[in-house]
């Protein structure tokens, strides 16, 4: 068969799976674009990561254009055996939800105060805090299995700047025009996955896109009331019928007196911009399918809610103050058995959040106490902001030795002495063990542990020479 005539085929079995509710829908909003689209949901699916900055790779240059660090890979490796996914020093993200860290630079200050309402797993909200050089994050997940792992991610990148609460948007509402802007990447029909996830396809239906609609109009309710006036919203999707997107929006607009915010974008990029929004289409750009549009709230009279409790429970323990890198600019307090930090002018925010959320996680975790030792978390030694260099004697492993730490598997005697030592691969921290005479105890958490059994023989990284 050639492959011009396999192609065909391909297109034309998937053609066949599509409902036609939604085949009738995307053939309006594309008109002759319509068969480059069907044929686009055949091809591959790009594999894209967002670098951190704990980590330079040399090897990397196919970059992703709207996002300084993102870029392609020729193929999808085995991420869980690659120590460095496990570091924080990079995270697996869709290209196309990149463009927030472009849309943002051009509407949301730097020093603001922001929410991402339905955040995890969590990719979006690492765009926002980079984002925020000077400014916080509440990164917000309802469904408290999925806030874990939102917060496990966000441990993982080691920033700061940002805090993680699980709780329904309607909980939002006791906290009025307290955000600057307000992120809603919408729990929608998945239009944008059908490539990605066949199972997204059979789940469609016009009946779930109205169900869709009404959830999306309750979440942004919660949002408008939360968004400080003059704030922006930020409203996202993945997938494409105009009810969930265009027409969101223009409600939005009706509803609320909401200002439509234009974002500049090079014509290159290839990106649909229609009257409410941007379209990212797989036969146009290197992605999944994702809308966004910006919206302003009218600037009128603001409320800010305050804190009326002052209970904070600070720990002003020398040995844990000497941990971190600028205590004097930073406060250690306990919560829920564990010691965490924060920057000292968050704490209101977070003695306001304590009272009106749930925290899942209220800042870095630093240590927790068993009798008289502080025990070190794996988060403070992922941290870019805290951990002070020389703490900890450091050790460097090899990939085996890596893998075999994070799958919580006990290690042999690492230093000459005695105490807790940081594990490191390729000079990047991964966590602590307490070595004890010929054991090392590993103090890696188990809810993030390797579950697969490790091979013998490990496949290439990416970046492997």
């Amino acid at each position: 068969m050639s492959e011009e005539k396999a192609e065909r085929t391909a297109t034309e079995l998937m053609v066949a799976k599509l409902p036609q509710a939604f085949k009738e829908e995307t053939q309006a909003i594309l008109h002759d674009e319509y068969a480059a689209f069907l044929q686009a949901l055949t091809s591959e699916t790009p594999v894209a990561i967002h670098m951190n900055n704990k980590l330079e790779l040399p090897y990397l240059n196919n970059r992703v254009s709207w996002c300084n660090a993102g870029y392609y890979l020729t193929e999808r490796p085995q991420f869980t055996l690659d120590p460095l996914w496990h570091s924080g020093a990079y995270y697996v993200q869709e290209a196309s939800s990149m463009f927030l860290s472009h849309a943002i630079k051009q509407h949301i200050p730097t020093k603001a105060l922001v929410l991402d309402m339905c955040a995890a797993p969590g990719g979006k909200s690492i765009l926002l805090s980079e984002h925020l050089s000077e400014g916080f994050l509440v990164s917000n997940e309802y469904i408290r299995n999925r806030s874990r792992i939102l917060a496990e991610n966000i441990a993982k990148w080691g920033n700061a700047n940002c805090m993680v609460t699980s709780n329904a948007p309607l909980a939002f509402e006791s906290l009025p025009h307290l955000f600057d802007a307000i992120l809603v990447d919408a729990p929608c029909s998945g239009e944008g996955m059908f490539r990605k996830d066949e199972n997204a396809i059979s789940e469609w239906s016009p009946a779930n896109v109205a169900n869709c609609v009404a959830r999306q109009q309750e979440i942004l309710e919660s949002a408008w009331e939360a968004l400080t006036p003059g704030g922006v919203l930020i409203y996202s999707t993945c997938t494409y019928n105009r009810s969930e997107n265009e027409q969101m929006v223009q409600w939005i607009m009706d509803e609320y007196r909401a200002e439509y915010l234009p974002v500049e974008i090079p014509t290159q990029w290839n990106i649909l911009e229609t009257q409410r929004g941007y379209r990212f289409m797989p036969h146009r750009t290197q992605g999944e399918g994702l809308f966004m549009a910006l919206l302003r709230k009218p600037d009128d009279s603001r409320r800010t809610p305050r804190s009326k409790s002052q209970k904070v429970t600070v720990v002003k323990e020398k040995s844990l103050q000497q941990l971190l890198k600028n205590p004097e600019k930073h406060t250690l307090f306990a919560h829920q058995e564990v010691i965490y930090a924060l920057p000292t002018e968050r704490m209101a925010l977070y003695q306001l959040l304590n009272e009106k959320l749930y925290l899942v996680l209220p800042g870095i975790a630093v240590a927790r106490q068993k009798g008289k030792d502080y025990i070190p978390e794996t988060a403070l030694a992922l941290s870019k902001a805290f951990l002070a260099e020389g703490n900890f004697p450091s050790i460097e492993l090899t990939r085996e030795q890596a893998l075999a730490f994070l799958a919580n598997q006990p290690l042999p005697p690492l230093h000459s002495s005695n105490g807790y030592l940081l594990m490191k691969y390729m000079n990047t921290p991964l966590g602590f063990v307490k070595q004890v005479g010929n054991r090392c105890n590993n103090l890696y958490p188990d809810a993030w542990r390797i579950r697969m059994n490790i091979p013998s023989e490990l496949p290439k990284t990416f970046y492997s020479k």
